[in-house]
């Protein structure tokens, strides 16, 4: 079974700006302690290379203290901060310096919820090599048609349960890099990159993928909202941290 399989190693690529002039707003930390508690173990891979790539915009001059954040909230987690020029471009970066046959996608401001993804990272990326699949999203909310989820069908036969889905989202994710590197890389690095983008554009030109979970699985990862603009994302932010502060541990 998939389960038995261990992984050896993966990709772990995550996308921020400095999206605040303080730098205890970072999220970013969050977000990799994430990764590294949901998916721990045999859950996980024997080996995690972990990036940040970071656009020092809109505030620039806090990018040291951002990066200082970053480093200070992620003692024993061997991580290269890498600086770009926005998401197109961190993205396409991420693409052209993975080593992995997979990597998880990860912007800034979302964390795991582990108590809803009891399949471990060897099982999914067994399961996306034997089915062909180049995408995997993990859910930011239940699994039933809405927002720009106009379909999802579940598919049938497969040991980790999982969806087609329209969309291709780059909310969390698990992607085939050497399909992206192929197909996606020219696009992002072409002259239409930055019009064509990481979502609707994409879903144009290679259809939809999969997301975790059967139909009507609850959401998997949680959004905290690193530009602080929804009201109920900001309440789930400090709902988050009031968790973890009383806890420890994931508390989404």
């Amino acid at each position: 079974m998939a389960r038995n399989r261990p992984l050896a190693r993966i990709n772990l690529n995550v996308f921020s700006n400095v999206a605040s002039k303080d730098a205890r707003d970072c999220l970013v930390p969050e977000a990799i302690r994430s990764y590294f508690e949901c998916f721990d173990g045999a859950r996980g891979a024997a080996e995690t290379i972990t990036r940040v790539f970071c656009d020092p915009k809109p505030h620039r001059e806090n990018f040291e203290l951002w990066k200082q954040a970053i480093r200070d909230g992620t003692p024993g987690i061997p991580l290269e901060i890498v600086e770009t020029g926005g998401l197109i471009d961190s993205f396409a970066r991420s693409l052209e310096v993975s080593e992995c046959d997979y990597a998880v996608q990860l912007e800034h401001d979302f964390v795991f919820i582990r108590s809803r993804i009891p399949h471990g990272l060897p099982e999914i990326v067994h399961e996306m090599a034997e089915g062909g699949f180049n995408f995997m999203r993990f859910n930011k909310r239940q699994n039933i048609r809405q927002g720009y989820d106009m379909f999802l069908d579940e598919m049938p036969g497969t040991e980790v349960p999982m969806c087609r889905v329209n969309g291709r989202s780059n909310n969390p994710q698990v992607i085939d890099v050497d399909f992206y590197r192929r197909e996606v890389l020219p696009i992002l690095r072409g002259p239409d990159g930055m019009a064509i983008g990481l979502e609707g554009g994409l879903c144009r030109l290679f259809g939809g993928g999969q997301v975790y979970g059967p139909l009507g699985w609850p959401k998997t990862v949680q959004h905290l909202d690193g530009r602080d603009v929804r009201a109920r994302d900001r309440i789930a932010r400090k709902l988050y941290f009031w968790k973890r502060a009383l806890g420890g541990g994931n508390a989404a």
